[in-house]
């Protein structure tokens, strides 16, 4: 009775091995299939912002605003918080990209 208790429990233990190892394979393969692409550049500006999050921007919050500056191309100067400061921040890293990309 010994050997079968502990076959039974060798062959559970083999099982969920192999099942965590394809399970965690696949994950691995859909997380680079449906990757999310982000500009860097949005990253980037929110590191600048001071991360209020206030709105007083006219958006909810600090990272909706970078990327409305990086896909609407809204202007730098919202940030009241942040002023002068971080608006040339952000202008420094929008023509350092243009120049990458020229």
């Amino acid at each position: 009775m010994t050997s079968s208790v502990t076959n039974l429990i060798l062959t559970t233990a083999v099982f969920m091995f192999a099942l965590s190892t394809i399970l965690g394979v696949l994950i691995l393969i859909f997380s680079k299939v449906f990757e999310v692409k982000v500009d860097p550049r949005i990253q980037e500006i929110n590191t600048v912002l001071p991360a209020y999050n206030c709105g007083s921007c006219g958006y909810p919050g600090c990272i909706q605003y970078a990327t409305a500056i990086v896909t609407e191309n809204a202007p730098p100067t919202k940030c009241t918080p942040g002023g002068a400061e971080v608006s040339a921040k952000i202008r420094a890293i929008l023509e350092k990209a243009e120049s990458a990309n020229s």
